[in-house]
């Protein structure tokens, strides 16, 4: 929204409500469309910036009288400036000082122990001149007073003693005069608490002890308005708790019930020929209970229904013991099968004649590694491997010999290679290495060591031995933007290894010849 539009805005609103129109209050309501409007506007915000600038005093006493406008704080500047005087400041606090040692002198005879001797304490550590962390600390104790004091207690020993007043004395007092009027009635303790314990809900036991404590320390307590309204609550809370509890035991036996009934129609749902017998138990289970019927009959019920249901479980037991040799004998159909299409699955993923991964399990390991470096920013390398002058092998001694060779270089890779590194015939005489968390110059080693391996090796056709070497081209995942970029730059360093000379594994982009 624009200030065209807020000013447009503003002039709406004192048409509609009939406002007076002056300068500053067409400012106040501009400014709260604009804040309205979350619009940015630095005419609305002059009185922040010039309170921002006052001491910090002064601006903690301007935020107290929450100024709005420029008006409201030029007047709290000059009343704040005429009232600026030093002497009769240090007056002012001596006298708050000598009123603040005084209330503490009061407080410390007070006959309650924590303000007595929070006050005492006070009286030996205050000084004219406090430093602010000091005076926090003085107020926190007495807001941690403040906050645990209890003052029901007056007003409870007020209504025992039948009068109204808030001076805890005058109550006393009274209590003292009540008590010694009042006989010694410890006979009704016991009765009253047996008659408050519930039936079934056992969650009253601490209420009712209090309750004894209290009596048994002082029995006249019985007399009182205040006990009558007590035994009135607690009675009735008695009588909730046991409908409650007596709801809730019923509610859990309605679920056991319904919970039989449905296992009961599952069975019925499995099976083709179902005892009439069971049916009734199914029915009987529905209808079971009655609002008005008490435990004894409910109890009959249940034990007629669980007799019934006892001897029909007998007849599907033995039923089931004959099924269960069908389902057997499907589980190890179904278990062969499973094991046959993982082999399928596996073979989907394995080249048919190197035994080792083809060109596209390499393609998704490779964008697995990918989603691994992007989301947790763990690294992998790529050596592109390829067989040098493997042509020449096939047109000297016959493909059968180059299918022996890749077959010897499958598991070359499969017994030098990590566990969690993916070899892969990539096409013809070619295989790819992913390498996870592996940098380039742990690439190169491993690429090394294999091209060393290879070369070392005896590969032998019809008692003749073949020369094999292979070339390597290696790049780093952090070389490049993406998973494609890196296979490519691994591609480009064979090129260069093969250019240089062959039976040599290139990790830079340049590939000295005389290596």
């Amino acid at each position: 929204m624009t200030i065209k539009e807020i000013a447009k805005k503003t002039l709406a609103k004192f048409k509609n409500n009939g406002y007076v129109f002056t300068p500053d209050e067409y400012a106040k309501v501009f400014c709260q469309e604009a804040r309205k409007a979350k619009v940015i506007v630095k005419d609305c915000n002059k009185v922040a910036k010039f309170i921002k600038k006052l001491d910090q005093k002064y601006q903690l006493l301007a935020k107290n009288y929450n100024i709005k406008t420029l008006d409201e704080l030029i007047v709290f500047l000059i009343n704040y400036l005429n009232r600026e005087n030093k002497s009769k400041e240090k007056e002012s606090l001596e006298n708050l000082f000598m009123y603040t040692k005084r209330a503490l002198d009061v407080l410390a005879i007070l006959p309650i122990a924590k303000s007595k001797n929070t006050a005492i304490k006070h009286l030996d550590f205050l000084k004219p001149y406090l430093e602010k962390e000091e005076f926090d600390e003085l107020r926190k104790e007495w807001f941690e007073f403040l906050s645990e004091f209890d003052d029901s207690i007056v007003r409870k020993g007020a209504a025992v003693a039948g009068i109204k007043s808030e001076d805890a004395l005058v109550i006393i007092d009274a209590l003292i005069k009540k008590f010694e009027e009042n006989p010694k009635l410890d006979y009704l303790v016991d009765s009253l608490v047996y008659t408050l314990t519930p039936s079934y809900a056992p969650y009253m036991n601490d209420e009712i002890a209090m309750l004894k404590k209290q009596l048994k320390e002082e029995s006249s307590f019985i007399l009182s308005k205040a006990f009558a309204e007590d035994l009135k609550i607690l009675t009735n809370k008695r009588i909730k708790l046991d409908k409650e509890e007596l709801k809730k035991k019923l509610k859990d036996l309605d679920r056991i019930a319904e919970r039989l009934s449905i296992k009961i129609l599952k069975i019925l749902e499995k099976t083709d020929g179902s005892s009439n017998e069971i049916k009734d138990i199914t029915l009987e289970l529905k209808n079971w209970r009655k609002e008005d019927e008490d435990f004894e009959t409910i109890k009959e019920k249940l034990l007629t229904i669980a007799t019934s249901i006892d001897k029909e479980l007998g007849y599907f037991s033995k039923e089931m013991k004959k099924e269960n040799k069908d389902i057997k004998k499907l589980r190890e159909k179904v278990q062969y099968l499973e094991g046959k299409l993982k082999e399928l699955s596996k073979e989907v993923k394995t080249d048919f004649l190197t035994k080792i991964a083809n060109k596209k399990a390499v393609l998704e390991e490779l964008k697995k590694q990918e989603s691994a470096y992007k989301r947790y920013g763990i690294i992998y390398s790529v050596v592109f491997f390829d067989i040098d002058h493997f042509k020449n092998i096939n047109d000297t001694y016959g493909h059968e010999a180059g299918d022996i060779i890749l077959q010897s270089l499958g598991l070359l890779f499969r017994r030098y290679a990590r566990d969690v590194d993916l070899i892969g015939r990539f096409g013809g005489e070619e295989f790819v290495a992913i390498l996870p968390n592996t940098d380039k110059n742990g690439a190169y080693k491993f690429a090394e060591k294999l091209r060393q391996i290879i070369q070392n090796t005896k590969f032998i056709y019809k008692k003749t031995r073949i020369n094999v070497t292979v070339s390597g081209g290696v790049a780093g995942r952090s070389e490049t933007s993406n998973e494609e970029e890196t296979l490519r730059l691994a591609d480009k360093r064979l090129y260069l290894a093969k250019k240089s000379g062959r039976n040599k594994i290139c990790a830079e982009d340049t590939c000295d010849e005389s290596e």
